[in-house]
């Protein structure tokens, strides 16, 4: 009988990236693997199965603002709780903090080891969204749990030395890498003198996408591509209305998303350095692009910065508009494109890649649930 894994997830799963590497990783090893998620939107299906790998979603009302997520956030957790204690498993792997509390109530109820995969340092990242009496009640309640996982893993080497502090046990860097081996960059053809430059993710605040449109639009034949979701999801519509240099793609997956960045003359990572979960974070896409093999532009003062500059995979600026002017000019040249792209690919083949962070992630388990 295989060992059984209940992922807990926050998102509603269509996929999520890391959870869906994660869980492919203990499929092959043999595990049974579930992911039991939150369709906040009300839009996907409410059990369905992937390859072996069986997604059961919570319904709870409508989550469309900061109002609606705190009504019903409470709702999810008592659900995902009851269901994961009518589950059969071997073991709860939690991904971030908001989902954490549940899975330490389930481990101690079925008496089951708890994983806990902090994607983010998550009080920060919301911090600029919440009050800060309830930034630091969320940091509280990470340090109390953190010591009570048998297993931590982090996102990043930041991430794992702050939990570091309060981890009881070593705390495992799987990183957001992709397979190199299954990817390849054909180079794209230009109108002479155009660059194309691609942002994917979450169209959230501090991620400078409303000063990215305005200084594209004084930079003579350059183009912004710009897909995902988030609070300004109608900004970038409507500026995409306006100047047909801006582009608005809308939600894409994941396999078609990689597809634009390796038909991009350089991917976008930059983030505000003022929120400290900026500054230990490292995007998915910064990994993505060393594997394809496309320049990447990231912001001084972050790690993603600091990995950027040590394996040459791109520029990393201090922002203003006329840094990222500066920045888009030297990319425009095809030898600079063509080096940054080689050195991110060296970087990924020796390692930032996933065959390497599945063997750190499977190493883990096997000692976890011998």
């Amino acid at each position: 009988m295989p060992k059984r894994i209940l992922m807990l997830l926050s998102n509603e799963y269509r996929p999520d990236p890391r959870v869906e590497k994660e869980a492919r990783a203990l499929i092959s090893e043999g595990y049974s693997v579930e992911v039991v998620a939150w369709d906040r939107l009300r839009r996907r299906p409410k059990r369905s199965s992937d390859n072996g790998l069986q997604i059961n979603r919570i319904r709870t009302g409508l989550v469309e603002g900061p109002r609606s997520l705190l009504v019903n956030f409470p709702i999810f957790l008592t659900l995902s709780v009851v269901h994961s204690l009518r589950a059969s498993c071997d073991a709860v792997h939690a991904h971030d903090l908001d989902t954490l509390v549940q899975g330490f109530i389930v481990s101690r109820i079925k008496r089951i080891p708890l994983v806990y995969d902090a994607h983010e340092h998550f009080s920060k990242m919301v911090e600029s969204d919440v009050s800060s009496f309830l930034a630091r009640l969320l940091d509280s309640i990470e340090k109390r749990l953190v010591p009570r996982a048998s297993l931590v893993i982090a996102a990043n080497d930041m991430i794992g030395e702050y939990l570091s502090r309060y981890s009881r046990s070593e705390v495992v860097v799987v990183m957001n890498c992709i397979d190199v081996e299954n990817v390849h960059r054909a180079p794209p053809t230009r109108r002479d003198g155009e660059i194309v430059l691609f942002y994917g993710g979450s169209l959230e605040p501090l991620r400078y996408l409303d000063e990215m449109i305005i200084a594209v639009k004084s930079i003579k034949n350059c183009r912004l591509r710009i897909a995902g979701t988030g609070r300004l999801e109608e900004l970038v519509k409507r500026e995409s209305k306006i100047d047909r240099r801006i582009e608005f793609l809308g939600y894409v997956p994941h396999d078609d998303l990689l597809k634009e960045m390796a038909s991009s003359d350089a991917v976008l990572c930059l983030l505000d350095p003022s929120n400290e979960n900026n500054r230990i974070g490292t995007p998915n896409r910064l990994f993505e692009s060393m594997a394809i093999g496309v320049p990447v532009m990231t912001t001084n003062g972050t790690f993603s910065g600091r990995i950027t500059q040590e394996t040459g995979c791109g520029i990393a600026i201090d922002w203003s508009e006329r840094n990222f002017a500066d920045a888009v000019e030297r990319l425009r040249e095809p030898s600079a494109r063509m080096a940054m792209g080689r050195n991110g690919r060296v970087a990924a083949e020796s390692t930032f890649n996933w065959a390497a962070m599945k063997r750190r992630l499977l190493d883990r388990y096997r000692s976890l649930l011998r």
